[in-house]
Parts: structure tokens; sequence; C-alpha cells
């Protein structure tokens, strides 16, 4: 049960706050409310509570428990929260309401870590077993990988292949969809080819995860939603956390969806690493006694 003393949330602490702070006391039943609140924070929740509750499949107790767990007086203290929080925007594109660009620079720095670890967690819930485990397998088995992405999706694919040719993996990224295009063409039903896309929007992923599925590789998709064309176009997909706030176009994602992603990418790794055992540990420290022995001899002047 839910003791509603020890959840008292500050006063004046934003929704999403609240929610990250108090999210491990609350029952099954009421985190559904609170995920339901989480994703439609920047929104007007014109709804009663009998229609919430109806909507949710939850009691209206459980409804009242929630907004007083979250340190509001009831319900209709807790709408009227939303209304406001709907009412304010920054003045940059894509940056979470949560984010104010009047607050000191510390106070900004609580508040994004709280957004970064909400993400990391609400990527974590997303997770399916199944899936997870059958990118791992696919993963292991690939004769060669190769990851793609646009934009900011693009380093992280950068990234996943610092990490796996570290333990003597075959991964390379192409950032560019003619290059893409080429690459997809020519795989094989032994290789696997990972599309990031945050929006899974970005059609010349779509793409080359449609041509590497054609020739029989394997297809992995991360991205935030289920139903995008890059998802649709992917054998297995896994979804990262989407923040409340929509993004503009063209305009960059929020380092949520980064953070979310980079998250996915060292899962899989790990994953790979404890189902290849020593191979891959034998190949890390090969990496690592190659890269000591080059750095050691070079000078401080080379340095």
């Amino acid at each position: 049960m839910t003791d509603i003393n020890s959840t008292q949330a500050t006063p004046n602490g934003d929704l999403l706050h609240r929610i990250q702070e108090r999210y491990g006391n609350l029952r099954k039943s009421e985190r559904i409310v609170a995920d339901f609140l989480r994703d439609h924070a920047d929104s007007r929740l014109n709804a009663s509570i009998t229609e919430l509750g109806q909507l949710l499949s939850v009691s209206e107790a459980t409804i009242s428990r929630v907004s007083r767990a979250l340190g509001y007086e009831g319900y209709p203290d807790l709408k009227l929260s939303l209304a406001e929080g709907a009412r304010q925007r920054t003045a940059f594109a894509n940056i979470p309401i949560e984010i104010d660009q009047n607050d000191s620079l510390v106070t900004t720095s609580g508040n994004l870590a709280s957004l970064l670890a909400a993400s990391i967690q609400g990527t974590q819930r997303k997770l399916d077993a199944a899936r997870l485990e059958r990118a791992v397998d696919a993963l292991r088995a690939a004769k060669k990988i190769l990851f793609v992405g646009v934009g900011g999706a693009a380093s992280i694919c950068d990234e996943a292949v610092h990490l796996f040719i570290k333990a003597g993996i075959d991964a390379v990224a192409y950032r560019d969809g003619y290059t893409q295009t080429i690459c997809a063409a020519n795989l094989t039903p032994a290789d696997v080819m990972v599309g990031v896309s945050h929006t899974g929007t970005t059609d010349t992923v779509a793409a080359a995860l449609q041509i590497a599925r054609g020739n029989g590789a394997t297809t992995i998709a991360i991205t935030s939603d289920a139903t995008s064309p890059v998802a649709k176009a992917a054998d297995v997909t896994l979804v990262t956390w989407n923040s409340s706030t929509p993004p503009i176009p063209l305009y960059g994602d929020f380092l949520e969806g980064r953070i979310s992603q980079l998250f996915l990418i060292d899962l899989l790794y790990l994953g790979i690493l404890f189902r290849t055992g020593a191979k891959t540990a034998n190949n890390l420290q090969a990496t690592g006694l190659a890269l000591e022995k080059h750095y050691r001899r070079r000078s401080p002047a080379e340095g």
C-alpha cells in the first residue's frame, strides 16, 4: 500500500520530477496512472476522474491515491497543475517544458539529470524480453554488423561501432543514404543491419532496412515509435522512451532520445559479451594491450 505521508513531494516540484521520485513506491495499478500522466505531462487533462478511471481500467480511488502521493490535494488539483504546465513553453524548440531557461544552471542540471534518468527508466519499462534476446542472438551470430543512422543517430551508430570493434566484432557505420543503400544491397543472410532513428521517420534508414531485409539479412530498429516506417522495416524493434514534448521535425531531437538509444546499444553490447564469453574477453584484452603498447611508446612531444 502506498504510504502517502512518506511520499510527499515538494509543493513546487514539476509533475515529471514528482513521478520520478515517487514511482518506486506506487502499486502496479497506481503506476498505470503515473505512466499515463508522464506521457501526457504537457497536455491539458479534460477527463473527469470517472472517465480517466474507465480509460485506464483503474478505480477512482486509485487515481485519488496517486494524486495525493504526488503531492497534490486531489485529482482536481492535479488537473489544474497539468493545465498550467500545458501553458508553459520554452523559447527553444524540442526542449522539454521541465527545462526553464530562467532557472540557474545548477537547477537546470538537476532537472536535466532527472529527465535523462526518467528516459532510461522509461526505455527499460518498454523492453520486450523476447525481442531483446532475439536481437542479441542475431548480433552474436552475425558475420558483419552494419549500423545506419543520420544526424544525431549517426553519432550513436559510431559509438556502437567503437564498442563492438574493440571486442573483435566486425562492425561498421554509415551516415549517408547513398552509402547505406549500397551496403544494404550487398548484405547477406549472415549479416545484420541496425537502424537507429528517434522518430522512426528517417526515410533513408527505413529504405536501407527494407533492402537488407529483402536480401535475407536480419534487421533491427531502435526507435521511439513502434509503428513508424523504420520499425516496420525491421525484423526486431527495440522501443525507446518518448518525451512528452512533441518534436519539431528537422529541428533535432532532445538529449532524452540519444541517451535512450545509447542505453540500448550498451545493453546489446553487454549481451553479446556475456554470450560469447572467452572469445570477446580475449579480444578486449588484446585491444587493451595493443593500445597500451602504442601509446606508451609515443614520446610526450607526440602526445
